[in-house]
């Protein structure tokens, strides 16, 4: 009977983890091929694994809510399918199969600790790490070799496809203690001695008047001191990683009040049934289409100019903000990207939105009018350029050229932008073009 690793699959382009939320299975299951074993959490949507192969589920190598990266090992299964997987785990050298690829990354990270400290007993010449090659290991392996100051190409591997396993790992830290050779518990003095001047460094560059200001302090705690699910805390972990870094850009936000009258017109025969957001989107995406600069990404030495029209539209849900993309949306007809809009917001609400709308774009839409907001600063994701803040939409008084006072049909709008990319009379031609726009419907419409 064949052993096979169930391995975390790659469910969108932008993925490099996820989240085990739920196991579906336990040890000493029987599984068929297709069968769900467990529910991953990735770009902040739950999906679901099925077994590659029918069989006997044999280890569960990590828990509910662990992070595993793309391509490493999460179960393994006992199958008499011999030949499913083939060399998929050979070595790892060129022409080795995919899977053992995404784990060259977290190998590579320990690669100074690794050739500093000393081997453990030399593996055996038959084995996948007698020559030099990386053997292929499940990530709990990988990670106790690290912290231990092992090299996995002299561990005997006992896996499937000779792949390292976590009780590999422990026999050799067992026997290089025995040999002293590795501190219990630790990294070897090699490897900690490594890491003294990484220290140093790292406190001289902070020092230094040219260094990066430094980030806001990190408070520990334990995991019954946070609040929420696994899944909800993984959820707020993705939005701060990829809000962290909105700090580092020079960005401002210009508002303007957007007299949608002529719109409103519209919306009772052309653009009949059109949402205020899909209007708004589609006028955004426009002004970006026909602007280049505002389009692109600071690139250090420049603007980088982007293809392709992708905004994203950031969705409140239960679960937390999602931020599905659409796809060239001014190239979509009006209601064709009305309807894409609520069937992506309604998916997104219920967590079953497609982990293919989740990717890289060029700018993002942030609607909190829905909410009774009537302006607000919505903050850049990099590399965007601009995003788009939409208040409420309602009747508010307006005084004429003759002193009267009228209600009109508006709302405000806010464009934050990236100083480095454009600047401040960019944004006011932008907001002018946007209300252009507002003011012929019937380029919305088409």
């Amino acid at each position: 009977m064949a052993q096979i690793p169930l391995t975390m699959p790659k469910m969108s382009m932008t993925m490099e983890e996820g989240t085990i939320t739920e196991w579906q299975v336990a040890v000493g299951d029987r599984i068929a091929k297709g069968d769900v074993v467990a529910v991953v959490m990735t770009d902040k949507v739950d999906m679901e694994v099925e077994s590659p192969a029918a069989g006997l589920v044999e280890e569960l190598l990590h828990g509910e809510g662990d992070v595993v990266p793309v391509g490493g090992h999460i179960a393994l299964i006992a199958s008499e399918e011999e030949d499913l997987l083939g060399d998929l785990f050979d070595g790892g050298g060129e022409g080795s199969g995919t899977s053992a690829a995404p784990a060259r990354p977290e190998q590579g990270a320990g690669d100074a600790a690794d050739s500093l400290a000393p081997p453990p007993a030399a593996a055996p010449s038959g084995s996948p790490g007698a020559d030099g090659i990386m053997p292929p290991a499940v990530p709990l392996a990988r990670k106790l070799a690290k912290d231990h100051g092992l090299d996995l190409r002299g561990i005997t591997p006992t896996g499937p496809h000779g792949t390292v396993r976590v009780k590999d790992v422990k026999e050799a830290i067992a026997a290089a203690e025995a040999a002293g050779q590795v501190p219990s518990g630790g990294a070897s003095p090699a490897a900690r001695s490594s890491a003294a001047p990484s220290a140093a460094s790292s406190t001289s560059e902070q020092s230094s008047p040219s260094a990066p200001a430094p980030t806001a302090p990190v408070v520990e705690a334990d995991a019954d001191e946070l609040l929420g699910t696994a899944r909800e805390r993984r959820t707020r972990q993705l939005t701060a990683q990829a809000m962290a870094s909105t700090s580092l850009i020079p960005q401002f936000t210009a508002y303007r009040t957007m007299d949608l009258s002529t719109a409103a017109r519209a919306r009772t025969g052309v653009l009949k049934g059109i949402s205020w957001t899909t209007l708004l989107l589609r006028a955004y995406a426009l002004l970006l289409r026909g602007n280049e600069q505002l389009n692109g990404s600071w690139a250090g030495e420049g603007v980088k100019r982007n293809p392709t029209v992708d905004v994203v539209l950031a969705v409140d849900t239960p679960g937390g903000l999602l931020v599905p993309v659409l796809r060239e949306p001014d190239l979509k007809s009006v209601r064709a990207l009305d309807a894409e809009v609520r069937r992506i917001g309604a998916s997104a609400k219920s967590g079953t939105v497609d982990p293919s709308l989740f990717g890289p774009a060029t700018g993002t839409v942030s609607n909190l009018g829905g909410m009774g907001v009537d302006r607000f600063n919505a903050l850049i994701t990099p590399p965007q350029a601009t995003v788009l803040s939409i208040g409420a939409v309602g009747f508010a008084p307006v005084v004429e050229a003759d002193g009267t006072v009228t209600g009109r049909m508006s709302c405000e709008i806010g464009l934050s932008i990236d100083h480095r990319v454009a600047d401040g009379a960019d944004a006011a031609r932008a907001l002018q073009e946007i209300q252009d726009l507002l003011d012929d419907p019937l380029r919305l419409a088409l």
